[in-house]
């Protein structure tokens, strides 16, 4: 053989070699993208339900808080309110015709405000 045929089919040769090392490249790159893929979508899944269990649980404070005030609220409105009635009942048996009188004022302005 001569130096060229040996130069050239040296040269085929480490052609051949490194198409073969860049195809096995290219299966590695590949491999190694579905796995990335696998990864990245289960870590998504992973951070959503992180997300809605972090939201979940501020749900249900925010309803505990609102359920609270709403007790809170209603508790009061019932003390104010019956307050209030006693107070009524109060001023029926001391001040009877006043109190008749203050009940015909309202419902005759009642009656006006509906026409």
């Amino acid at each position: 053989m001569s130096t060229r045929s040996k130069v050239a089919t040296s040269t085929a040769d480490e052609i051949a070699a490194i198409q073969e090392l860049m195809g096995d490249l290219e299966k590695r790159l590949q491999r190694l993208g579905g796995q990335t893929k696998r990864e990245v979508s289960g870590g998504a899944s992973e951070i959503s339900e992180f997300v809605n269990d972090a939201l979940a649980g501020i749900m249900d404070r925010v309803r505990d808080g609102a359920q609270s005030v709403s007790e809170n609220v209603t508790d009061k409105a019932v003390n104010i309110g019956g307050d209030a009635i006693k107070k009524v009942v109060s001023e029926v048996e001391n001040r009877p015709l006043t109190m008749l009188a203050i009940a015909a004022g309202v419902g005759f302005l009642y009656g006006m405000s509906r026409r």
